[in-house]
C-alpha cells in the first residue's frame, strides 16, 4: 500500500513552468526555438519564455546571487482555483515568500526544500503564459564566427 503524501488541498494540477539559469541565453533560446521547436511567447532584460503546447520553460540570466539547486531558478505548479489557496498554504505550514498577481495570472511564492523557491500559479486560461514586460524583443545575438 503507498505511504500517504502531504495533503492534496493545494490543487495542483500540473506543471505550468520551470525556469532554468543559463549563462548564454541568446544561444540557449536559440537551441530550443531552432531544434527543439518552441515558441517564443515572451522576452525581458533578464529572461525569455518558450513556449511548447501548454507548457512553459523560461530561460534566465545566471546570476551567481540565486539560492537554490545550481541551474533551476524556480519551479511553477499550476493550481486549479485561487480562492482560499492562500489559507490553505498557511494552515499546511508552508513558508510564503511573496505574492503577484498579474493581468493573467496570480502567484504564491514559497520556500522549499534546500532554498528551492516554489510557485504555486493560477491562470483562467492555462493555454497562456504572458510576459509583462511588453511586446517581445529578442536580445542581440553574437556573432559566433567572430574570433
Amino acid at each position: 500500500m503507498p505511504q500517504k503524501t502531504a495533503p492534496r488541498e493545494f490543487g495542483l494540477v500540473g506543471y505550468d513552468h520551470v525556469d532554468v539559469c543559463v549563462k548564454d541565453r541568446a544561444k540557449a533560446r536559440r537551441f530550443f526555438v531552432e531544434q527543439m521547436g518552441m515558441d517564443i511567447v515572451g522576452e525581458g532584460p533578464d529572461h525569455t519564455f518558450l513556449l511548447f503546447g501548454d507548457q512553459v520553460l523560461g530561460l534566465r540570466d545566471a546570476n551567481d546571487g540565486i539560492e537554490g539547486p545550481k541551474g533551476v531558478d524556480h519551479i511553477a505548479f499550476r493550481v486549479s482555483e485561487w480562492t482560499g489557496l492562500k489559507s490553505r498554504v498557511g494552515r499546511a505550514r508552508v513558508v510564503i515568500t511573496g505574492e503577484k498577481e498579474r493581468d493573467d495570472s496570480r502567484s504564491l511564492y514559497l520556500r522549499g526544500p534546500e532554498g528551492l523557491r516554489i510557485e504555486l500559479v493560477w491562470r483562467p486560461d492555462p493555454h497562456t503564459h504572458v510576459c509583462s514586460h511588453g511586446p517581445h524583443v529578442p536580445p542581440p545575438v553574437p556573432d559566433e564566427d567572430v574570433e
